[in-house]
C-alpha cells in the first residue's frame, strides 16, 4: 500500500477556528474521515510530494507498542461485538489514531482487508508489530467464526503479561536508580572535591594523605585523564555484549542460567517464564491449535535460552510418540508444580484446561514472589547505599583530621 502526504485547511469545530497541517493516508477520503474524526471540517485537501515526508516513515523495529496493541485489540473486538464489520472496524480504527506511525500500519491493515486478505494474513504483513500468537489466534478465530471471542482471549492474555512484565520492570527500576545515582555522586566527589585536599596537603612538607583519600583521589585523577579510554571501553564491552548475546548459542545460555540462579531476583525469572509458557499454551490450545503449532510460537515468545531449550525438547518428545511434560520433569529450571499439572493434563487428555488453571496460579502468585523481590532488595540497597555513604565521608573527612593531628 502506498502512502502519500496531504496538505490541508480546515475548520475546527469547537470554536470556528481555520487550521492548516499535514497528514499522511493512501487516499483524500481517508483524510477527510480522519480530519472528521479529529473533530474538522475539512475545506481544503491537497497532495503534496516533499523527500524529506519520505524519509520521516522510516523506522526502525517495532512501531506498536505493547500497551497501544492491547488498546487496539480492545477497540477492534468492541467494534465487532457491535456488529460492525471487519473492513469498517478497520478504517474507524485507522482513522482515529493520532499516532501517525501507527495511523500508518493501521491503514495498511484496513487496504489489505478491503482487499480481500483476512485479519490474520494482514497482521502476518507486520511481523514486528504484531507477535506471531496474535496471528495464530486470529486465524483460529477467523476459522471458526467467532473473532471477537477470540479477541477478547488474547486481550486478556497480553494484559496479564503486560501486568507481569510492567510489575517486575518498576520493582528493579528503583534500586537501578538509585546505585546509578549513588554512583554519580561519587564520581562528582572524586573529580570537584577531593583534589581541593592535595593543594592542602602539598603545602606542608612531611604530611601524609589518609590512604583511603588518595586512592579516591588517584581514581578521580583517573577518571579526568583517560575520560575517553572509560568512553570507548565501556562502549566497546557494551557492543560485545550485544553482540555476543545475539551470536553465541552458549553465551547466551550463561547469561540465562546466571538469571536463574540469580539470589532473590532468580525465583521471579523463572515464574515470569513459566508463566509465560503456561499463559501461551493455554491460549493456543483452549482455542484448538495443535500442540506442535502452540510450542511453535510458545517458542517466539520466550527470551530466556534455557526455557527456549525446553520448548525445543518438548517439540522432539511430541514427535516421538512421547508426552511434552517430559522435557520439564526434573528439571533444575522447572517448579515441581509445573511438571506435575503438565503431566496431569496429558494423561487426563485435558491438557488445555489444566494448563489454564496453572497460568491463574501463577498470576496469583506473582504478586507474592515480586514483593518478596521487592522486600528482598530493599535491605541489600540500603545496605550498599550506606556502604558507600560512610565510606565517602571518610574519604572527605579523614584529611581535615589528619591535616589538623600531623599539623
Amino acid at each position: 500500500m502506498i502512502i502519500y502526504d496531504y496538505k490541508y485547511r480546515a475548520k475546527r469545530l469547537k470554536d470556528g477556528k481555520i487550521v492548516k497541517g499535514i497528514t499522511e493516508a493512501p487516499s483524500k477520503n481517508m483524510v477527510d474521515k480522519f480530519l472528521q474524526e479529529q473533530g474538522l471540517k475539512p475545506i481544503e485537501i491537497q497532495q503534496q510530494k516533499s523527500w524529506l515526508q519520505s524519509l520521516n516513515r522510516i523506522t526502525l523495529g517495532g512501531v506498536i507498542k505493547e500497551r497501544d496493541l492491547i488498546f487496539y485489540l480492545k477497540q477492534m473486538s468492541s467494534l465487532l461485538g457491535a456488529g460492525v464489520k471487519l473492513n469498517e472496524a478497520s478504517e474507524i480504527l485507522a482513522t482515529q489514531q493520532t499516532n501517525k506511525n501507527i495511523r500508518r500500519i493501521l491503514y495498511g491493515i484496513y487496504f489489505e482487508v478491503n482487499s480481500g486478505q483476512t485479519l490474520a494474513e494482514s497482521y502476518a504483513e507486520y511481523p514486528n508489530d504484531f507477535p506471531q500468537i496474535l496471528v495464530s489466534m486470529v486465524q483460529v478465530g477467523e476459522r471458526t467464526g467467532d473473532l471477537k471471542t477470540t479477541l477478547k482471549d488474547i486481550v486478556k492474555y497480553f494484559e496479564s503479561q503486560y501486568r507481569l512484565k510492567t510489575s517486575i520492570k518498576s520493582t528493579l527500576m528503583m534500586p537501578a536508580i538509585y546505585l546509578v545515582v549513588g554512583l554519580m555522586v561519587a564520581v562528582f566527589i572524586m573529580v570537584f572535591v577531593m583534589p581541593n585536599f592535595e593543594s592542602m596537603f602539598d603545602s606542608v612538607d612531611g604530611v601524609k594523605m589518609p590512604a583511603i583519600t588518595q586512592f579516591f583521589m588517584d581514581t578521580g585523577h583517573f577518571i579526568t585523564e583517560s575520560w575517553y579510554v572509560l568512553l570507548f571501553g565501556g562502549a566497546s564491552f557494551i557492543t560485545l555484549f550485544i553482540l555476543s548475546k545475539k551470536r553465541f548459542v552458549k553465551f547466551q545460555i550463561f547469561l540465562s542460567y546466571i538469571a536463574i540462579k540469580m539470589p532473590i531476583i532468580g525465583s521471579v525469572v523463572q515464574m515470569n517464564n513459566l508463566s509465560r509458557i503456561a499463559s501461551t499454551l493455554s491460549q493456543m490450545l483452549n482455542n484448538h491449535v495443535a500442540l506442535q503449532d502452540s510450542l511453535a510460537t510458545t517458542y517466539d515468545t520466550i527470551n530466556n535460552r534455557i526455557y527456549k531449550d525446553l520448548i525445543v525438547q518438548a517439540q522432539k518428545n511430541v514427535n516421538n510418540g512421547d508426552y511434552m511434560s517430559l522435557a520439564f520433569e526434573g528439571h533444575y529450571a522447572v517448579e515441581v508444580v509445573f511438571s506435575r499439572m503438565v503431566s496431569v493434563g496429558e494423561r487426563t487428555g485435558d491438557l488445555g484446561k489444566m494448563l489454564k488453571n496453572l497460568s491463574a496460579f501463577y498470576d496469583e502468585d506473582s504478586d507474592v514472589k515480586i514483593e518478596r523481590l521487592k522486600k528482598g532488595l530493599e535491605p541489600i540497597l540500603l545496605i550498599l547505599i550506606f556502604t558507600l555513604v560512610v565510606i565517602m565521608l571518610l574519604a572527605v573527612m579523614l584529611p581535615s583530621l589528619s591535616f589538623t593531628e600531623q599539623v
